[in-house]
């Protein structure tokens, strides 16, 4: 359903707190192009990045930090750094995606960066798939949060015609993880073309974006730095002539009938139509990032951890 919302942004507070941007390359996997749009190239496929992002914040109290210190939260994990600490039948998925490259891992990344992985006090995920999760056992000191409807997924699968899709329900640690409140309650409020967001340290710094479509639970963030916004948008899109409007959403035959790397075609579409709006409305004001975009990384790898955007 298509909503007329207000496109701008909030203006920044007289003390307005920003945080800064570092992506991460969290592996390597290839993508068929068959999978993702309409119409396609046949034969045509792309080595792409699982990226992830160090976001820091100058300092909150959320989730049990100490105020006084930088408050290092991780969008995304990308994939785990070996393919033998996969679940069996992930093994076999990834092979699908071949050639592929998971070393070093990103927590190896966040050292060889200065940064110790027991720092970072938050990894939210944009949805639970095996390139983006990570290996959270790296992650000893941190809070894990997810989408809501996130949970069930992990720990009980999708089943019916999306059940060639597999998790593993011991992936995230039970008493370090949780998911943020539904969407359509009170503490989400309509932002811009988006019709529920959470204020995540309530400073007007960084915003979660309910973004349906893809996978049950599955959130953006957008990032308030003191250059300009940056939307991580983890698979909200998968090619960015989605998002400019000159491919559609691709689907294919399968079992059960014509399926999509989407669980809900529609929301996806809505969702991504929402993100064309945000930036028709921001224009260079905003960078907006989805977690496999090939191109983004070869513009930008120069500005890896520890740089920023």
């Amino acid at each position: 359903m298509t909503t007329n919302t207000t496109p701008e942004l909030p203006p920044a507070a007289s003390d307005q707190k920003y945080v800064e941007v570092s992506p991460i390359p969290g592996g390597f996997i290839t993508l068929d192009e068959n999978f993702f749009v309409k119409p396609y190239t046949e034969g045509a496929r792309r080595t792409v990045p699982s990226l992830t992002f160090l976001v820091k914040h100058p300092g909150s109290n959320k989730y049990g930090a100490d105020e006084s210190k930088p408050f290092h939260l991780m969008f995304d994990l990308g994939l785990r750094r070996a393919k033998e600490r996969y679940a069996e039948v992930l093994q076999k998925h990834l092979e699908n995606r071949a050639p592929y490259d998971l070393v070093p891992g990103v927590a190896a990344q966040l050292k060889d960066g200065g940064l110790d992985p027991s720092a970072i006090n938050l990894v939210m995920l944009s949805h639970v798939h095996y390139d983006h999760h990570g290996d959270p056992e790296e992650f000893e000191k941190a809070h894990f949060t997810i989408g809501h409807g996130a949970m069930d997924v992990l720990k009980n699968g999708l089943g019916g015609y999306a059940s060639h899709q597999h998790f593993d329900p011991n992936t995230l640690p039970d008493d370090r993880s949780s998911e943020l409140s539904d969407p359509t309650g009170s503490q989400w409020k309509p932002l811009g073309p988006f019709l529920a967001t959470l204020d995540l340290f309530d400073d007007g710094s960084l915003y979660v974006i309910d973004t349906p479509g893809h996978l049950p639970g599955h959130v953006n963030l957008l990032c308030r730095t003191k250059h300009k916004w940056i939307c991580l948008c983890g698979d909200a899109f998968h090619d960015r002539r989605l998002l400019t409007g000159e491919k559609e959403i691709g689907e294919w035959e399968s079992p059960h009938g014509m399926i999509c790397i989407h669980l809900d075609k529609e929301a996806a579409a809505e969702s991504i139509r929402r993100l064309r709006e945000l930036h028709e409305a921001v224009g260079d004001g905003v960078e907006i990032i989805a977690a496999h975009e090939d191109e983004w990384w070869e513009k930008n790898k120069h500005k890896k951890f520890p740089g920023t955007l």
